[in-house]
């Protein structure tokens, strides 16, 4: 009699279970097709109210007139560009906790259930008659269930963790001094933005008052060439001179609130925040304690550039290391216990170990294709050095001389502000009441806020090119450490480091002379040369 498939599949439940999971698995599968959904209008306005919450979020408020110091301290611990370094330095770390967890032996655990709709059996069949010689038997469960616990340990896996873990440990030193880079710039820009800023807000008031005396003429020159006073020609050239000097007022007026922008937007304030600039506390701008060459010498040393492409550079060698590694034969150790609920078993647990040994001997023929690569990549490591040195010496030179020339600069606009102040005060004192003297004294006001407007620019770029130097050599605003991170103590901290770096108390390297640096045979000339013969310091 001949029985249907589907009258044995009703016969034998298991079977009928196991092609009903297939079935739910394969309606699961179809229904987990996955489809484009893109954010929606409220979404982003959502997220981005929410986002602006947070930017500006736990942050001191501002109690006084901003100082130097607190405007630089706001900028390192309230910037998101540096915020942003301290994560990548924190995620550095935790990566480095990884790679140290795989230099530890695997140690790995396994459960499972099996099972099948038929009857696993066998039988076997002679090789010298075919004939078959036993009868189909099992020896092994429908249903079984297995677990075990194994130790291994691969002498070549941990060789290649080992070298990971250095080169780990060395992106977080990479990952430091890109930090001290994003603080550097940072306190470059700030310091350019505040001394902008300062400068305009203390002529704020002069300027105010020449505007009104400017707006205050040119009102009379319009009512004059209403009532025909003056000839007409006379009257426009007189409205035209009073209105360029308008222009140029407005002008110095507005750069008040660009820098006060730009200054906010550093110490992450959120925009149309109101604050006033504390003076600064000397009249003269500071003078540069350091001769160009310590500057070469401590930037060829200290700017974070050159030490984040050390770090490269020893990378660099623990990659070639690690390929070399994988040439030599790998040792693998193990060992566990292990569980089979299979009945027709004499023993269902049982404990085992053993030790193997592989070896690709066909990856030895890369070996000088690998030594090669090696050498090329130290190789342009160096010459990448080489070249970021060459421009950071450049660096260094440009500031020192921008510094030299806005102290020269800075010299001549006070002269011209002596001078305009003078004429100012004379001509107010021989004023009289008919339109062109009146035009004169407005000109000569203006002239005057004008002059010390540039005198107060020059002080600015005198002081924005010494930080500038500073930045190019690589001296850092901030102490190696901070005993707590609250603002004041951080102000105080750079307002100290501040005041060692202008009395010329940092510490310089010793540059060997030229005899003792070796040079290789393609490298630039320029690099390696001895530092220039001492200079006199600028008084």
């Amino acid at each position: 009699m001949v029985t249907s498939r589907s009258s044995r599949a009703t016969r034998n439940p298991r079977r009928t279970g196991v092609l009903g999971a297939v079935g739910a698995l394969a309606l699961f599968l179809g229904g987990c097709a996955i489809t484009p959904n893109p954010l929606s209008l409220e979404e982003q306005i959502a997220q981005a109210a929410q986002d602006r919450a947070v930017m500006y979020a736990s942050q001191e408020p501002i109690s006084g007139p901003v100082a130097l110091e607190e405007a630089l301290a706001r900028a390192v611990k309230y910037n998101l560009d540096h915020r942003v370094a301290l994560m990548q330095r924190a995620l550095e770390d935790k990566a480095l906790d990884v790679a140290t967890v795989d230099l530890l032996p695997e140690v790995v655990g396994r459960a499972g259930y099996r099972t099948r709709d038929n009857v696993q059996a066998s039988s076997s069949r002679s090789i010298i008659s075919g004939r078959q010689s036993l009868e189909p038997s099992t020896s092994t469960e429908e249903v079984l269930r297995t677990a075990d616990l194994q130790a291994s340990f691969s002498t070549l896996d941990f060789g290649l963790s080992y070298y990971g873990a250095k080169a780990q440990a060395n992106r977080i030193l990479a990952a430091e001094q890109q930090r001290r880079r994003i603080v550097i710039d940072i306190a470059d820009q700030v310091r350019a933005a505040y001394w902008e800023a300062v400068t305009a807000e203390q002529l704020q008031p002069r300027v105010a008052q020449a505007l009104a005396e400017a707006r205050q003429a040119l009102s009379f020159a319009r009512q004059a060439e209403d009532e025909r006073l003056l000839p007409p020609l006379e009257t426009l050239q007189f409205q035209r001179a009073l209105l360029e000097i308008v222009q140029q007022l407005e002008v110095v007026e507005s750069e008040l609130a660009i820098a006060k922008a730009q200054l906010a937007g550093l110490m992450n304030l959120p925009p149309g925040t109101r604050f006033t600039l504390a003076p600064p506390r000397r009249a003269l701008p500071a003078r540069l304690p350091y001769r160009l060459d310590d500057l070469e010498a401590v930037a060829m040393v200290q700017r974070p550039e050159i030490q984040e492409e050390l770090y490269v550079a020893r990378n660099v060698v623990l990659e070639t290391r690690s390929e070399i590694l994988q040439l030599l034969p790998g040792a693998s150790l193990f060992g566990g216990v292990n569980y089979d609920s299979n009945d027709f078993l004499v023993n269902n647990s049982w404990a085992d170990a053993g030790v193997s040994v592989t070896w690709n001997l066909l990856r030895l023929v890369a070996v000088p294709s690998i030594l090669a690569e090696g050498e090329a990549r130290q190789e342009l490591a160096e010459t990448r050095r080489l070249a970021l040195r060459m421009a950071i010496l450049t660096q260094v030179n440009l500031a020192y001389r921008r510094y030299q020339r806005a102290q020269r600069l800075y010299d001549r606009s006070a002269s011209i502000e002596r001078v305009e102040q003078r004429i100012a005060q004379a001509t107010r004192a021989a004023a009289e009441e008919d339109a062109s003297n009146l035009l004169e004294r407005v000109r000569a006001q203006a002239a005057s806020v004008l002059a010390t407007r540039a005198r107060n620019r020059a002080f600015a770029e005198v002081q924005n090119a010494l930080g500038s130097v500073y930045a190019a050599a690589g001296i850092d605003p901030l102490p190696t450490s901070v005993e707590d991170g609250d603002l004041d103590t951080l102000a105080a901290a750079i307002a100290a480091m501040a005041a060692r770096v202008d009395a010329g108390r940092i510490e310089l390297p010793t540059v060997p002379p030229a005899q003792t640096v070796p040079v290789a045979a393609n490298a630039p000339a320029a690099v390696y040369a001895a530092m220039p013969p001492a200079r006199p310091a600028v008084e």
